[in-house]
């Protein structure tokens, strides 16, 4: 069986925001893939995925290498805001523009690496959860296609559309979340609330128990390679955490694709921090 070998494609960009707006080109977005190339084929499963607040596209290599390990599956890393300054993510329209002309324009941005058929899944971390739940809303979304799952790492926002919780996800559901409140970040505005507003029965929710540990807390950016500066550091503490996310993912995407996935599989790919996440899954609801 050959290793995986994870290929990333660098930073390219979309459009231009302009001088002052004179001159843009929209859509405008930043993006980066990553696909394991020991894979053979164009990949059949795309996952689109916004960055959050003063994250840039670059910033979640891990988590992308981890859910693409072994897999027919490109990670497409999007900011939806891009260049010096645009910290917020928070915008739908601007996050509907880039999804859609990503899967209007598969070969075109995603070279050979991906099928025009591929099945589309899409999310985003805090903010950028939260826009991309957002834009996919039955009366005010702004995508042009419907998406076959989501994956939502601990999304948080409020606009025009309200709060996670005001909101609704009608596809497949991953969610990630916590127990200990980090960087502000309410409990039940987040993870737990992506997870308890999925009307499907295909859902589950990674819930890590964010134990504070001697300044090595596991916090709300534990999904970006390095975190977020000194406010929510990444720490070796939750090392563990980004190859277990690999493997809900995985399995996730199995049970879009067809396969069989039971709530036993999830607590199987928790290893030996079964005692440090909690699983909810189908009906079950989540609590803290």
């Amino acid at each position: 069986m050959s290793s995986s070998n994870i290929v990333e494609s660098g930073s390219q960009t979309v459009g231009s925001r302009g001088f002052w707006g004179i001159g843009a080109k929209k859509p405008h977005y930043q993006y980066e893939y990553y696909h394991d190339s020991s894979v053979k084929g164009s990949a059949t499963v795309i996952i689109l995925f916004v960055v959050g607040t003063n994250m840039s596209c670059t910033a979640y290599s891990d988590l992308a290498a981890n859910c693409v390990s072994g897999q027919s599956t490109v990670w497409v890393t999007v900011d939806n805001n891009p260049g010096l300054g645009n910290i917020v993510k928070l915008s739908a329209e601007q996050t509907a523009e880039a999804f859609n002309d990503i899967v209007a324009n598969i070969t075109e941005r995603l070279g050979n690496t991906a099928s025009s058929t591929a099945t589309i899944l899409i999310g985003g971390h805090s903010a950028g959860g939260f826009s991309a739940i957002a834009a996919m809303q039955e009366n005010e979304g702004d995508l042009s296609f419907k998406p076959a799952g989501f994956i939502a790492a601990d999304p948080l926002g409020k606009k025009g559309v309200g709060t996670v919780p005001a909101l609704i996800i009608e596809c497949p559901t991953f969610a990630m979340g916590f127990t200990i409140e980090t960087c502000l970040v309410t409990l039940d505005q987040a993870g737990l609330a992506a997870y308890n507003i999925t009307s499907n029965s295909n859902r589950v929710m990674m819930q890590i128990r964010n134990l504070k540990n001697f300044g090595n807390q596991i916090t709300h950016c534990i999904f970006s390679t390095e975190g977020c500066g000194v406010i929510c550091p990444s720490h070796e503490a939750g090392a563990w955490a980004l190859p277990v996310m690999g493997k809900f993912c995985i399995l996730f995407v199995g049970s879009i694709q067809g396969e069989n996935t039971t709530r036993a599989q999830y607590v199987e790919a928790t290893g030996n921090k079964s005692d440090l996440v909690n699983v909810f899954y189908g009906n079950e609801t989540a609590t803290v």
